[in-house]
């Protein structure tokens, strides 16, 4: 019975890491589909980016990820997120908003993902 107990366990916590739900305004989804000439694949990165007040952001990028890295993949509408597996987000759902950067350009990043 302990046995069967440590199995499901394992398996709740495996399915509760999943993401399953991505935040995207509308702003970031137009910025995305428009700069990836309507490409629906986008991915997040660790590569991280301040803003103006010096708020770290996730970079969001166009495309197929590479690498090796285990991503969960994410129907958020018009978009389609690849999110890397080993990386955690404040309050479990990645919010993909855009931002405006210290050059005076603006992109497209995720706010609540942990360092």
């Amino acid at each position: 019975m302990p046995r069967v107990f440590c199995r499901s366990s394992c398996v709740w916590v495996a399915l509760l890491a999943l993401v399953v739900s991505v935040d995207v305004t509308p702003e970031a989804a137009d910025m995305l589909l428009e700069r990836g000439d309507g490409i629906k694949d986008v991915w997040i990165a660790n590569v991280f980016y301040a803003c103006r007040s010096g708020n770290s952001f996730a970079m969001v990028r166009n495309g197929l990820p590479g690498g090796d890295a285990g991503y969960d993949i994410v129907d958020a509408g018009r978009v389609r997120v690849h999110v890397p597996k080993d990386m955690s987000f404040t309050g479990s759902v990645p919010k993909i908003v855009v931002f405006p950067r210290r050059t005076g350009r603006y992109d497209v990043g995720v706010p609540n993902a942990d360092q």
